[in-house]
């Protein structure tokens, strides 16, 4: 094997110069956002309709800056507020990073590089270099994040311009343990660092960035790059040697990986801060990709990536391990309850001609449905009540990615179907087809006579007549974000006094008694036809008591089941494996 090793030495050689000219740059709509912010004279006006040319990168702005850890409980709709709130070098972080995805995505491997791995390793070493300036007054953080995430750019470049000749590099690496930048030099006479630093100059990045980048694999001097750098670059080699004792990713590099106590004490941090920095690392590995939409996998069979929180824990008492998987798991689902708290609206709109009310009851799993009311082009309200596929924190995530974008393409297109297109290409590029969402949209018209609405493969809501005839209003589309090019017919429902609309989730009509019988559809209209003398709020609050005795057997009969309006979601109700979200229309005289 040593032998064959050796003999890859003999490839040829390239120029770098080349190499970085067949890279090219940036997407044009990141590279511009990058300029813009870089300018000490930014325009936000100018900035925010450029973000705005771009759905997929709006709705990831908006999810960020809604998120739990940025938005602070205040919920912010606008995208040049968005911005502001962000701040401009996250947005340059932002887009940078949607950049390089696009180059590289991470559901696509070459060169026996997998590129799942790498982009856990470049976010890791991005959050783990931004927590470390923060604790010993370094570098500036955000720009301690970006260098994290720019390091590996090289690696790309090489992945797809030489792959034979990167592949012989990482096997070399890997077999004789050495540095891969070693082994590049051995078969290229150049590294990933020279490389990357040449590609971000040609990007008109900061000195900062290309120096840091460049001279990361290498044993340098101190006179021979700026001060500033230098600290960044020692900062970076930190983070990666933390990152790499973790067990965050892959990089490339054949260097096994220190016992995690040695690089602590190197570094000079406490046993109960590295392992707190551990959980965190990984909570924001997570939490980032599914917020912008990166393909890693969110909980993978035990791997390098969930077995981090766990190493660190070996450094505290024994029977650490549970307890941290345990705080770590209620709090993602303390996160996850906050976000879907926050994707509710706090009340109800005042449209004229008809009376609304809506509820969500969510089970304890803590899934993806939710309702809410936006303002559409020409100042229609939108009416909407969507259930998310999956549980917990990505769940959450989605719907709050899924709301993010209706509420700022829905100030663009007025009718249903057209939003809902927008909605779908803006999810699809963001989420693999395993993260989808079903969506009942219903435009209300201003003058009270009925709606227009959209359905992507959600549950048919049911419309009772005020003659007592009843219409399903099967959807015509599919969920959102399972298919790229798809259209959502638009039908319009005219309203007469004393008709009901009312939209729910499956939780409703597929939640189970103790015999596995489904409350139905059939069960839904009974509720409704029962309680339809009643105002909206009551109608509600009557479908719940129906549906909790049909599970329950008239054993919840202190249940809180109002459906609290101001202040959802209300109180889990006991029994249920599925959230309740109900939404009741009425027009009125």
């Amino acid at each position: 094997m040593i032998a064959e090793l050796y003999c890859m030495v003999t490839s040829s050689k390239y120029f770098i110069a080349d190499l970085v000219e067949e890279m090219g740059s940036l997407n044009a709509v990141a590279s511009q956002i990058v300029a813009f912010t870089l300018d000490p004279e930014c325009d936000l006006d100018k900035l925010t309709r450029l973000i705005m040319s771009d759905n997929v990168m709006s709705m990831r702005f908006l999810a960020l800056a809604n998120s739990v850890a940025v938005s602070r409980g205040k919920e912010v709709r606008d995208l040049r507020e968005c911005l502001i709130r962000l701040g401009l070098e996250r947005v340059r972080n932002v887009a940078l990073l949607m950049g390089m995805h696009d180059m590289a995505p991470s559901n696509e491997n070459s060169a026996n590089l997998d590129m799942n791995e790498f982009w856990k390793h470049s976010l890791a070493t991005a959050c783990c270099a931004q927590k470390l300036s923060t604790l010993k007054n370094g570098p500036n953080p955000e720009d301690a994040w970006m260098v994290g995430i720019l390091h590996g750019i090289g690696i790309i470049a090489l992945s797809q311009q030489v792959p034979e000749d990167f592949q012989n590099a990482l096997l070399r690496a890997r077999a004789l343990k050495i540095p891969l930048a070693e082994a590049e030099m051995t078969i290229l006479e150049f590294h990933h660092g020279e490389l990357g630093g040449r590609i971000l100059n040609r990007w008109k990045l900061p000195r900062i960035f290309s120096e840091s980048v460049e001279f990361h694999p290498e044993n340098f001097e101190k006179q021979e790059i700026s001060q500033e750098s230098f600290a960044m670059t020692n900062l970076l080699l930190d983070s990666i040697e933390l990152v790499r004792a973790f067990g965050f990713g892959d990089s490339g590099d054949g260097i096994p990986a220190r016992p995690l106590e040695q690089v602590i004490e190197d570094i000079g941090l406490e046993e109960t801060v590295a392992n707190e920095l551990a959980i965190q690392v990984e909570q924001e590995v997570r939490e980032i990709s599914n917020m912008l939409g990166l393909d890693l996998p969110l909980s993978p069979a035990p791997g390098p990536l969930d077995a981090s929180p766990r190493k660190a824990a070996r450094l505290a008492l024994e029977g650490v391990e549970d307890s941290l998987a345990r705080e770590e798991l209620e709090e993602q689902l303390d996160m996850a309850r906050e976000i879907q708290r926050r994707l509710l609206p706090k009340g109800t709109p005042d449209i004229p001609g008809f009376s609304l009310s809506a509820v969500n009851h969510p089970c304890h799993h803590i899934s993806g449905d939710y309702f809410d009311f936006i303002n559409v082009q020409g100042g229609a309200t939108g009416v909407v009540i969507a259930d998310v596929s999956g549980k917990g924190m990505p769940a959450s995530l989605l719907a709050s990615n899924v709301q993010a974008s209706l509420r700022a393409l829905g100030q663009v297109f007025p009718d249903p179907g057209e939003l809902l297109v927008h909605v779908n290409t803006a999810l699809f590029a963001s989420t693999d087809p395993e993260h989808f969402a079903t969506l009942f949209l219903a435009i209300m018209d201003p003058d009270g006579s009925g709606f227009r609405y959209a359905s992507a493969g959600h549950n048919p809501p049911l419309l009772l007549r005020s003659d007592g005839v009843v219409e399903w209003l099967n959807p015509a589309g599919t969920p959102l974000g399972m298919f790229e090019e798809m259209v959502y017919p638009v039908t319009r429902v005219a309203m007469a006094p004393g008709d009901l609309l009312v939209a729910y989730t499956d939780g409703v009509t597929e939640a189970m008694d103790s015999r596995e019988r489904e409350f139905t559809e059939a069960g839904l209209e009974q509720s409704i036809r029962r309680n339809r003398g009643q105002d909206c709020e009551s109608i509600l609050s009557g479908v719940i008591k129906d549906v909790t005795l049909h599970v329950k057997q008239g054993e919840n009969e202190d249940l809180d089941i109002s459906p609290h309006p101001e202040n959802s979601p209300a109180s889990p109700l006991e029994g249920m494996s599925d959230d309740l979200t109900l939404l009741v229309i009425r027009k009125e005289s």
